[in-house]
């Protein structure tokens, strides 16, 4: 038998990489990244940290009597100190009596109608749901401005 040689068998040429589609895989993967970027945004909680520059200013722009709310959260309560109040929700097996909490804040929010500040202390070994709850029951029943104190 006669086998014609192949006019390329002999020869190696310089072959390009197709980036082609490596190229479209990009064009769909980065309008899904930048949609998505958005939803992280949305689980994150907003707190408003103490600085310590910004204290003197706010001394000075503000008026009003300063009011400061703690609620410190213990293994098994939740102690509220205000300046002419102060009270405890009591655990209720495993969880804390929120209700009770919601009775409270509403009191304060009485007592107190234009502060707005509550800060949450929490103790080292309080789970993390749990500090979590306090600080949107307290925004959700009139203050909005919760901090976080260690």
């Amino acid at each position: 038998m006669n086998y014609k040689r192949s006019s390329t068998a002999g020869r190696r040429g310089d072959d390009e990489v197709n980036i082609t589609p490596v190229m479209n895989l990009f064009l769909v993967l980065i309008p899904f990244l930048l949609l998505s970027a958005e939803f992280v945004r949305i689980a994150v909680l907003e707190l408003n940290l103490p600085s310590a520059t910004a204290a003197p200013q706010q001394n000075k722009n503000n008026n009003k009597k300063l009011v400061l709310i703690m609620l410190r959260i213990e293994d098994n309560q939740i102690r509220i100190k205000a300046p002419r109040t102060s009270g405890a929700v009591k655990k209720d097996g495993a969880d804390y009596q929120f209700e009770q909490l919601v009775q409270e804040l509403k009191k304060l929010k009485k007592l107190f109608p234009d502060t707005e500040e509550v800060t949450v202390q929490p103790t080292d070994n309080i789970k993390y749901e749990t500090i979590v709850h306090v600080m949107d029951t307290c925004r959700d029943n009139g203050f909005p401005n919760v901090s976080i104190s260690g």
